[in-house]
């Protein structure tokens, strides 16, 4: 038995969705080893400066990668003659190097309003901000560019291989930082631009030993290729503001260490879309190929399936998240939290509508328009953004919570009325299904919460979060054994 198991995890993780799982863990892992790092040895304050300085790097990756990724990259996947490849990536990581040095340029003068209009000018220095953004910036484009060069090539698991080389050596770097006791802000983002540098140039070498001159033709196409991807650097603008922008208006509205106390609750929650990951991408090739089939029927119950089977697995870890989000983060950051709960609350909502419609975009991305759908999800995501700057200098985090959910819920809202006007008939899950697990997760959760924080008093962060822990699966396993057969049956109908 334990040798068939082990037989099983063994082919899983051989398997492009093992290794796929592999990295997305090692990818969520790296903020949960850096927040208390940081947090317990610099501070709170220090942390939410580093997940500012990191947002802002990533709000400029779209400007100056110009929307390479998409239309120069992914082009070569139809080709069967990839002569020039190396060719197209060199030219392209030219572009972005000089809009990143066009970037630096324009730092120079806007600095210090930046970190002014940011509260980070009592930590950074204009000169600082000038040098590292631009810098994370390239960095975060090129290896995005080559991740997609890789893809189009047929190298999508050399890909993730190299995420997982890329987090080793991010650590090895950072344990070499604490040896001789020279942890900073500075220090940690060095560490990780170096861990990716490594990474870059162990990659180009060999496309630039094999590099051929550019062609007139290929710079005229070259050309061609990047203005018309003007409206996915726009649409990358855009996810930024509706993923990440948050953490610029935090900061700018309710300082650093509110930043800090959002983004470990954001953090713990981005389990979800860890979860999903792998679901995921699974599905949209099966969807793919019932639309191109004519299956819609099939397509839809494929659809339901995985919506569920995320669903089943998604509501327990968000309830069991509300109910220890403010030891957790007090944990994480070795700060006292109190006020998380209605914020989490919100912002997992979000993400889990965010996730439980993915099906539905699968499916309009293979029957309909793409430009419809990007300009959905540019409006949606400034609207995310637009409500959060509105509602955070009243309503402070919760106000930020509430922007996230109201641009997810109309993005979602727009993929259930456009699937369905498009031939996907119903809900991408089980509402019955839905509704139940939900009921369930709420009572385990209600009765979690009063036996850990009504009947007990545990002063121990640590053993706040275990006991809540314990409490909620052994509540949660039973009261799901006893509805399996309904559940069954309800998702058959």
């Amino acid at each position: 038995m334990i040798d068939n198991v082990s037989r099983k995890m063994i082919t899983f993780f051989k398997s492009d969705l093992g290794v796929r799982f592999v990295a997305e863990g090692v990818v969520r892992s790296n903020a949960f080893i850096l927040t208390p790092l940081l947090s317990w040895s610099l501070g709170a304050v220090v942390f939410g400066s580093y997940l500012q300085i990191m947002s802002l790097a990533f709000a400029f990756v779209p400007l100056v990668s110009a929307g390479l990724g998409f239309t120069v990259i992914r082009k070569l996947a139809g080709r069967t003659d990839s002569s020039d490849a190396p060719n197209l990536l060199l030219t392209a990581i030219g572009i972005v190097s000089f809009l990143c040095l066009s970037l630096m340029l324009i730092l120079a003068f806007t600095a210090e309003n930046v970190l002014i209009f940011l509260s980070l000018n009592t930590i950074l220095a204009p000169s600082w901000l000038t040098i590292v953004v631009p810098s994370l910036a390239w960095i975060f484009a090129v290896e995005a560019l080559i991740g997609e060069y890789m893809r189009a090539m047929i190298k999508a698991r050399l890909s993730l291989y190299i995420q997982i080389v890329s987090f080793a050596l991010q650590m090895a770097f950072l344990g070499v930082v604490l040896t001789f006791d020279k942890l900073s802000l500075g220090s940690t983002l060095l560490s990780i631009a170096a861990a990716k540098v490594v990474v870059i140039a162990y990659l180009l070498i060999p496309i630039l030993i094999r590099i051929k001159k550019h062609s007139t033709k290929n710079k005229s196409s070259l050309l061609q290729v990047a203005l018309s991807g003007l409206p996915f650097m726009l649409a990358g603008l855009a996810e930024w503001a509706g993923n990440l922008g948050d953490r610029l208006i935090v900061g700018r509205f309710l300082g650093p260490e509110a930043v800090a106390h959002y983004g470990a609750s954001i953090m713990i929650l981005s389990v979800l879309a860890a979860l999903g990951a792998p679901i995921w991408w699974l599905l949209f090739p099966t969807v793919s190929a019932h639309v191109r089939n004519g299956e819609t029927e099939h397509c839809r119950v494929t659809v339901r399936q995985r919506t569920m089977l995320f669903t089943e697995l998604a509501l327990p870890i968000l309830a069991l998240a509300i109910l220890v989000v403010n030891p957790a983060v007090s944990l994480l950051l070795n700060s006292p939290v109190s006020n998380m709960t209605a914020v989490i609350l919100l912002a997992g909502c979000a993400i889990l509508i965010s996730q439980m419609t993915t099906g539905w975009e699968y499916y309009l991305v293979c029957v309909s328009s793409g430009k419809r759908l990007m300009t959905a999800s540019v409006i949606c995501s400034l609207l995310s953004f637009g409500s959060a700057w509105q509602l955070a200098p009243s309503w402070g985090l919760v106000g930020v919570a509430s922007g996230m959910l109201i641009g997810k819920a109309t993005l979602g809202l727009f993929f259930a009325i456009s699937a369905n006007r498009n031939g996907f008939e119903g809900c991408a899950w089980p509402m019955r299904s839905f509704v139940t697990l939900v009921t369930v997760n709420g009572i385990t959760a209600i009765t979690t919460y009063f036996f850990a924080h009504q009947i007990l008093t545990i002063s121990s962060l640590f053993y706040q979060i275990a006991f809540s822990a314990v409490i909620f699966a052994a509540t949660y396993g039973a009261i799901r054994f006893l509805l399996t057969p309904v559940l069954q049956r309800l998702n058959a109908q």
